[in-house]
């Protein structure tokens, strides 16, 4: 009985460990950009070179809304107790985090190699807590929405912004040039591809939906006369696809009386 008891205490324990760690690693990628603004660098994604796929500038401050989502979910966590979300999740969350720190520590680098290797493991965290959320059975229904809202934008920004800081690097080292729209309309469509992948496993999630939508029109609008049609008409026909595949799948569960089951 004392064993069964020593055990439960230390889940708990362990768990409302896990999600201090969270929340400082929340708080810690929001402070991060200090190091940045003091240094020599320039934050992610506002450097290098003008690709014809990179976003309208503006788009960026949807980093402000992720931010905030991720410590108001992190405190969620912990006053509601363990057990809320998936542990899983947590430590999905946990690595992102500290990525999404590292990354913007590294732009004081002025590497673009180095904050390309750090968005992908930000991706790979990002992309399976989106999908561990779809999966989740999380109560009340209130923190359900958070929940997925919180790990669903984030998911959707990263899984563009690998892409476009990937390109990037490899135009730093001479890889590319950022002046030929032939392989940046392949990184367009594998990016997209790459959207509609994981959209689909992780239930429809609107909110990942909605940070790639915002992302596309951000490319769609960002162009002058030098940006290809090609790639503004792949960027709007995303847009639109992302929208009707939410909408198809919210229909879907709805069901024939517009019931959800």
């Amino acid at each position: 009985m004392n064993s069964t008891h020593d055990h439960d205490t230390l889940t708990t324990a362990d768990h409302r460990s896990l999600g201090w760690a969270v929340l400082a690693a929340a708080v810690l990628q929001v402070v991060a950009p200090l190091v940045t603004i003091a240094g020599p660098g320039s934050a992610p994604g506002s450097g290098g070179p003008d690709l014809l796929i990179t976003p309208a500038s503006w788009a960026f401050s949807i980093w402000g809304v992720i931010y905030a989502l991720a410590v108001v979910h992190a405190v969620v966590v912990l006053v509601r107790g363990p057990g809320l979300v998936p542990r899983r999740l947590q430590i999905d969350q946990l690595v992102l985090y500290l990525g999404a720190a590292a990354w913007v520590g590294l732009a004081g680098l002025d590497s673009s190699v180095a904050t390309a290797a750090a968005l992908l493991v930000m991706t790979v965290a990002a992309v399976d807590g989106v999908v561990v959320a779809a999966r989740a059975i999380v109560s009340p229904a209130w923190a359900e929405v958070l929940t997925r809202v919180t790990i669903g934008l984030y998911a959707g920004w990263v899984s563009v912004a690998v892409f476009l800081n990937l390109s990037t690097a490899a135009v730093s080292i001479d890889l590319l040039d950022a002046t030929d729209s032939g392989w940046q309309i392949g990184v367009l469509v594998v990016a997209v591809a790459t959207l509609v992948a994981v959209l689909l496993a992780a239930g429809a999630n609107p909110a990942y939906a909605a940070a790639g939508v915002w992302a596309m029109v951000a490319i769609t609008v960002a162009g002058g006369s030098d940006r290809s049609a090609t790639i503004t008409t792949i960027a709007v026909a995303a847009a639109v696809g992302l929208l009707v595949v939410v909408g198809a799948a919210r229909r879907r569960l709805r069901g024939p009386r517009g019931i959800v089951p």
